[in-house]
């Protein structure tokens, strides 16, 4: 992690309360659990009570963007955020970084495998993390292009592997893979540009 995500990660851990991380699972198991249930009308009804009075508690507390902790959280796996699955790091060097991850049902698209949309927002969170790694200026995504091999499957360990290619001034060139087992599943090429002084 670069001394501009530890900043950043130490500034929102100074506002994170307690639990945050149970609630942030909770979350994550329910959008699983939404996506995989066939409730009756009156537990519809019922749980939509329950979800409105939830972000009714959560909605007195809003709070500013530089103290809001969504996300910021760089060295749990998921970052504190419920939107991509986690990064389970295996090893990290400064040019590459194995890790595991597994996707829930939420993400998925047709026939019980991961939306093509999801793999990609995955692949471009895995290739901002190395992106960014060590002591290099933060950056953000320039382009994209993810090719699609095989269907990624839904509720298993599955491999990332993102590498570091060329470098050019303020570009930065990634790839990366994703694979259950000996399949490819999909795989990135990234492009990132570091942000000039002043930029977010």
């Amino acid at each position: 992690m670069g001394d501009h995500w530890r900043e950043w990660t130490d500034q929102a851990l100074r506002h994170t309360p307690a639990g945050w991380t149970e609630l942030v699972d909770e979350l994550t198991a329910l959008q699983d659990t939404v996506a995989t249930s066939g409730p009756p009308p009156q537990t519809v009804e019922t749980v939509t009570g329950l979800l409105a009075r939830a972000r009714e508690l959560l909605g007195a507390h809003a709070t500013t963007y530089d103290r809001q902790v969504f996300g910021r959280l760089l060295h749990l796996p998921g970052r504190g955020q419920s939107l991509t699955p986690p990064l389970h790091v295996i090893s990290w060097s400064g040019t590459e970084l194995v890790a595991e991850t597994v996707f829930g049902a939420f993400h998925s698209g047709s026939n019980q495998v991961v939306h093509g949309g999801s793999v990609a927002l995955f692949l471009d969170e895995a290739l901002g993390r190395v992106a960014d790694l060590g002591e290099r200026v933060r950056s953000r995504t320039a382009s994209l292009r993810v090719d699609y091999r095989n269907p990624t499957p839904i509720g298993r360990p599955l491999g990332v592997r993102v590498t570091v290619g060329e470098t050019s001034g303020r570009k930065r060139n990634l790839h990366a893979v994703l694979t259950d087992g000996p399949t490819l599943c999909a795989e990135a090429h990234g492009l990132f540009v570091e942000l000039r002084p002043g930029q977010r």
